[in-house]
């Protein structure tokens, strides 16, 4: 078999890296690179995931070989560096007629499978806190550019990830456009207030959102067991007086609560607080703490809806310290430092992680115009696909082009 039959474009992205010596190991394979890393591969699922026609589905490229698949005692028997710099590995059993017992596999897909547990972005998305002072730094996006332009929807992508949050200025002021820029970035998620909601006021509202009374600083949906991870709201007019929008980083109240008061933080970070929202058609509920933290340890949701949090339940002592905990969390996300306002005008978008970044309205007068806004919420998965898909082809142009 050669290298030839691995040309399709999912291994044409991947990098060729370097491999400085390979060894096989009775588990397993070795492979030490060229740059210092080392990465570790297991007999087995090195097989499960080989790119051959009879174990690999020829359009879906999905594996069709399971763990059960594999036989007792499996292991590879050599592994050798040919001169395309593809690696060949021999193994121990056949699992079909039609295998060969000798796979070849790309050097850069053991690099980036072998090293890199969150498959390559193609840049870094750590999380970057911000306050007001900072806010006017995030980047803005044009909203002439971000539907077309390649480049200018990978700032707005990476702007969403790293700061929870991306501005979007002079889109076209058309109701559909809610829809189009989301969409591009992955599925549109349906909630009880539809697949797209209008922001407005009404007689009958189910929700604060849909009044002219202000907004403090919030996340939506706090009651689901999977709140909305990223929401947009688009402006398609704005001529009431008032109705500011605002934005805090509830990660960076989070971190400030953390270093200044760490008690409250660990109060906020472990106590379950009931979240409640009960209507004609609907009744949720979700007990979870303020600050939720990942198996890591890490901080990845801020759970922060005041008007829906049901009574707390506890001793008097124990709810007197949550409840003194909480109104200094608010506190900080209500005020300054961390709380931004500014108008939106019609084309405006703002973006934002619905599970760190707070945001809110002042109170506006109806009587003196119209302010509309269209809302809808996509999940942070949709996020990181399109951004490892940029990546993608960010990788697949320079190799294009090399």
């Amino acid at each position: 078999m050669s290298s030839s039959s691995f040309s399709t474009p999912d291994f044409d992205i991947y990098p060729m890296h370097q491999v400085a010596e390979l060894t096989v190991k009775p588990l397993g394979l070795e492979i030490q690179w060229a740059d210092g890393m080392v990465s570790h591969h297991l007999s087995p699922n090195l097989r499960e995931h080989a790119a051959e026609p009879h174990t690999s589905h020829p359009i879906t490229r999905e594996t069709m070989v399971e763990p059960q698949d594999i036989p007792a005692g499996f292991a590879i028997t050599s592994a050798q560096l040919l001169d395309s710099g593809f690696v060949s590995v021999s193994f121990s059993h056949t699992l079909s007629a039609d295998d060969t017992g000798t796979c070849l596999y790309h050097p850069g897909w053991l690099y980036q499978t072998g090293l890199s547990s969150d498959t390559d972005f193609g840049a870094d998305v750590s999380p970057i806190l911000w306050d007001a002072a900072i806010f006017d730094d995030i980047p803005k996006i044009d909203g002439s550019l971000v539907l077309d332009d390649s480049e200018e929807f990978h700032r707005f992508l990476l702007s969403l990830a790293r700061y929870g949050v991306a501005v979007v200025r002079g889109l076209p002021p058309e109701p559909e456009i809610i829809e189009t820029l989301p969409g591009k970035i992955g599925v549109i998620r349906t909630s009880n207030f539809g697949h797209i909601f209008d922001v407005e006021t009404k007689p009958e509202a189910d929700s604060n959102a849909y009044t002219s009374v202000e907004l403090r600083a919030h996340t939506d949906l706090a009651t689901r067991e999977y709140m909305p991870g990223l929401q947009f709201l688009f402006c398609l007019q704005n001529d009431a007086t008032g109705g500011h929008s605002t934005l805090s980083d509830g990660f960076a109240v989070a971190e400030f609560m953390r270093k200044q008061d760490p008690d409250m933080f660990r109060l906020l970070s472990t106590v379950p607080l009931d979240f409640a929202n009960k209507a004609a058609t609907s009744d949720y509920r979700m007990a979870v703490p303020l600050f939720h933290h990942d198996e890591n340890g890490q901080l990845n949701e801020v759970r922060w809806t005041s008007w829906l949090r049901a009574p707390l339940r506890g001793t008097l002592a124990e709810m007197a310290l949550v409840h003194e905990a909480l109104r200094h969390a608010y506190l900080l996300g209500n005020n300054e430092p961390f709380k931004v306002s500014f108008k939106l005008e019609p084309g405006d978008m703002m973006c934002f992680d619905n599970r760190r970044v707070l945001h809110g309205r002042t109170s506006f007068d109806p009587t003196s115009g119209a302010r509309r806004l269209r809302g809808c919420y996509v999940e942070r998965e949709e996020l990181w696909s399109a951004l490892r898909i940029a990546a993608r082809q960010k990788r697949a142009s320079h190799h294009s082009a090399s």
